[in-house]
């Protein structure tokens, strides 16, 4: 199994590399900023072996279709674009779909906006993820139905919010060929964006042990992120790594 982690600069990625693990996910939202460094990132992956995905901008005000629209989308597609300068072939954004709180016709307009993202990201030969926010697996039925070379980045926090059971379970019993990528952190449940406490594993509720046991019979075989402060990501990777080889480990 691949394990990496978020990483927002290049002693992020020297730390992760150092710390064997295979790759990191970069803050990908800046692509001035993201040139200046790229010699530096290109340098630190030959040195270590160490390959990166991307993780996309968010897209603010969820609603604003105008911005979302005039100014996010056109980024997004020169993110898509630059990502295999540095050897990226994954690359993961979100954009809420939740038809609980959006209307049909914002949803609507955003599968507009998917669209033009894949078609971006096909030009590239880069896989496009959506990540689930608070979403269900069936929100995502309309962009999965339309879109067939759309992917997911499966995050097992996330789907802790407004969720009973952690939403994961559905998303892998519709569409296990559907995650391309998964995001591991913890939390203890909640309402909303302030219950997103990205905890080190264990320190929260989230039931690891049965959505990695159902994650495994699906035949996932790629990658997972950590999403904790680089100070747990060691300690996270020995826990999951125990779980996903069928043992428990001690939660202390």
């Amino acid at each position: 199994m691949f394990y990496g982690a978020r990483a927002y600069s290049l002693d992020d990625i020297e730390f992760l590399a150092e710390a064997d693990f295979s790759f990191a996910e970069i803050d990908w939202k800046d692509p001035q900023r993201l040139r200046g460094g790229m010699d530096e990132m290109a340098m630190l992956s030959e040195k270590y072996s160490l390959s990166y995905l991307a993780h996309g901008p968010n897209e603010g005000d969820p609603t604003d279709l105008e911005s979302i629209a005039n100014l996010l989308s056109p980024l997004v597609c020169e993110l898509i674009e630059l990502a295999p300068e540095l050897g990226i072939t994954l690359y993961t954004q979100h954009l809420w779909l939740d038809p609980r709180f959006l209307s049909p016709e914002v949803i609507a307009s955003k599968l507009d906006i998917l669209e033009s993202w894949l078609e971006c990201a096909v030009r590239a030969s880069v896989q496009l993820c959506i990540e689930n926010l608070s979403e269900h697996a069936d929100h995502f039925a309309p962009a999965f139905e339309r879109l067939p070379g759309l992917g997911l980045t499966l995050d097992l926090g996330h789907a802790e919010i407004l969720a009973k059971p952690n939403a994961s379970f559905g998303f892998i019993e519709r569409y296990p060929e559907r995650i391309r990528h998964v995001h591991l952190h913890d939390n203890r449940g909640g309402e909303g964006v302030q219950d997103d406490l990205h905890l080190p594993i264990g320190r929260g509720r989230v039931d690891f042990a049965g959505i990695l046991r159902r994650l495994h019979d699906s035949g996932y075989d790629e990658g997972f992120s950590f999403e904790v402060k680089l100070k747990h990501v060691e300690a996270c990777r020995d826990k999951i790594d125990l779980i996903w080889n069928g043992d428990q480990p001690s939660w202390n």
